[in-house]
């Protein structure tokens, strides 16, 4: 409604002597009101009720009744009174102000006060509408121009405030905390902006390299031009995390510029082909540790005279994920020229490899490993219990890191047999969807392992026969020792095992902790982790609805996946 009141000088008074009166009498006067009228009006509503179109006062005035009904006001006046004393029981009635106020559209050239400053003013087409208090009213032009550059500010704020959540929720996402960056970060992002320039940055630091490697891969800009930003004959690892844009030529130039490489990582390396394998063989004499994701052109005969190259025998790390093209014949070479000096082993995801028998070959060739992963397999009867408490056995004094991902044909035998006897080194599990293994085996497993003094890594993600009595267990054996923790999808696991681990454990240690899929974790439990967790740093909560940011937890935990959390 319009905040204003129309000038109106008009005088209610007619001109003549009058008596005193009360203020009442007075006021009521002022706003046009009679209470000679009022009376009259009370008499004529107390007889319409009688039949008849008209009601008669002493004065003889016939007032139509439906004069009378029409009315807005509903007056009750105590009669009893003398004129002057009249007692009005009625709705307040509105000043000239007030029924401006109730008053929506107002025309051009209207005279209205500003609802800011008070000031006269006549309206306009380009007079500011405003609400304060549940009143609507108009501006004056001068406190219009003042509104409108607020308003104007206020959407500016509005979108840097956007662009901020929008920054730090992909922080959250990246597992970091949205800060300023250092000078020498934003001098990393400037060069990447114009890594086009390669030629001009002249010389970086190996360490720098690497950041700013890694954020072009990131960036989908790791190409054939700025690919030689990195190649260096003094450097010794080298790490390209997206080679989708590098072709065959550009490949070759690693082994041209950087021959003392022991390092080499190549991810998403579809354009790798058989002649780069066998340069890489001829050339990179220094290699130790090559790994290679997504080498889908490399046949079995370059793969097998790589292997037999004086650079594939040399190799103690060697790591091979997503290729259907290594066959069994392939990794029968690998075992019989590389398995005696393998430190390191990861096969993942490897489609062509379908032969039970080649697998029962490991543990006759495998001996010192360190770090083994046989993940993914192609069939699930590939990998038995058997063979992995066989490789266990042979590789107990030296295996530190055990990844067996969905290999679902493993049971509580391999915990119990395999791991518990043999696995005194082992600071780092991953069984993933293993659905076969239970409390009994985890249970027997972490009861009492005494040879093993703690895991620092341990992955049970959508081991959904768990329950709080295996979970509860494990956590007591390598409490102390533990770094990063997954349970995801554990969905057995009760709110129970929570209040028990806030009574006598703690987490010294813990900086990743990944519960998403745990339906009894909520605001309590995010509590109690963040105190038993004092170093506890990210803490994924994905699918659990109950999890708000009303948590009270501490200022430099990073909480990710809450369903209240938004952009």
């Amino acid at each position: 409604m319009p905040y204003g009141r129309r000038r109106n000088n008009t005088n209610t008074d007619e001109g003549g002597v009058k008596g005193p009166s009360s203020a009442l009498t007075s006021f009521l006067r002022e706003q046009g009101i009679s209470a000679e009228q009022i009376r009259l009006r009370y008499e004529q509503s107390k007889r319409q009720k009688e039949p008849g179109g008209t009601t008669e006062v002493e004065s003889g005035v016939e007032i139509p009744v439906e004069e009378v009904t029409n009315r807005d006001l509903e007056i009750k006046i105590n009669t009893g009174l003398d004129s002057d004393e009249e007692e009005v029981d009625y709705e307040k009635p509105l000043s000239k102000r007030q029924r401006l106020e109730q008053t929506v559209n107002v025309s051009s050239g209207t005279d209205l006060y500003c609802m800011e400053c008070d000031q006269d003013f006549t309206i306009s087409v380009y007079s500011k509408k405003m609400e304060r208090d549940g009143k609507i009213g108009y501006l004056c032009p001068s406190c219009s121009k003042i509104q409108i550059r607020r308003e104007r500010l206020a959407k500016r704020h509005e979108i840097e405030a956007r662009r901020r959540r929008k920054k730090i929720a992909a922080a959250l996402l990246d597992k970091k905390q949205f800060k300023l960056p250092s000078l020498q970060d934003f001098c990393i992002n400037v060069i990447t902006e114009n890594i086009n320039s390669v030629e001009a940055l002249g010389e970086i630091g190996t360490h720098n390299k690497m950041k700013i490697c890694r954020i072009l891969a990131k960036n989908r800009s790791l190409n054939n031009k700025t690919i030689s930003l990195f190649l260096d004959g003094n450097t010794k690892k080298l790490e390209f995390w997206d080679c989708s844009k590098i072709d065959k030529n550009s490949l070759d130039k690693i082994a041209v510029y950087c021959p003392n490489l022991e390092s080499l990582t190549l991810n998403m390396c579809g354009q790798l082909h058989n002649d780069n394998l066998q340069y890489f063989g001829s050339k990179l004499n220094n290699l130790k540790s090559f790994h290679l994701n997504g080498p889908f052109l490399i046949n079995d005969n370059a793969w097998q005279s790589f292997f037999e190259s004086k650079v594939g025998k040399n190799l103690k790390q060697f790591t091979l994920i997503n290729t259907h093209r290594f066959s069994n014949d392939s990794l029968v070479c690998l075992l019989e020229n590389c398995g005696n000096n393998l430190e390191s082993l990861t096969l993942s995801r490897l489609d062509s490899l379908d032969s039970k028998p080649v697998f029962d070959l490991l543990p006759h060739f495998l001996s010192s490993l360190k770090h083994l992963e046989i993940s993914y397999p192609h069939s699930k009867n590939l990998i038995d219990d058997d063979l992995i408490i066989n490789l266990l056995a042979v590789n107990c004094d030296s295996l530190e890191s055990l990844n067996l991902d969905r290999c679902s044909d493993l049971t509580d035998r391999f915990l119990t047999e395999g791991l518990k006897p043999f696995g005194s080194h082992i600071r780092k599990l991953s069984l993933t969807d293993l659905d076969q293994i239970d409390d009994a085996g985890v249970g027997v497993l972490f009861d009492d392992w005494k040879i093993n003094g703690g895991l620092t890594d341990i992955n049970l993600e959508r081991c959904t026969l768990l329950t709080d009595d295996s979970i509860y267990k494990m956590l007591s054996h390598s409490s102390e020792t533990l770094v990063r923790l997954k349970l995801n999808s554990v969905k057995l696991i009760s709110k129970s095992l929570f209040s028990k681990l806030s009574r006598n454990t703690t987490f010294p240690l813990l900086t990743f902790l990944d519960m998403g899929f745990v339906r009894s974790v909520d605001d309590s439990v995010l509590a109690i982790l963040s105190r038993i967790c004092p170093k506890l740093e990210i803490l994924e909560v994905y699918g659990n609805n109950r999890c708000t940011e009303r948590a009270l937890i501490r200022e430099n935990l990073t909480v990710i996946g809450r369903q209240t959390d938004s952009i």
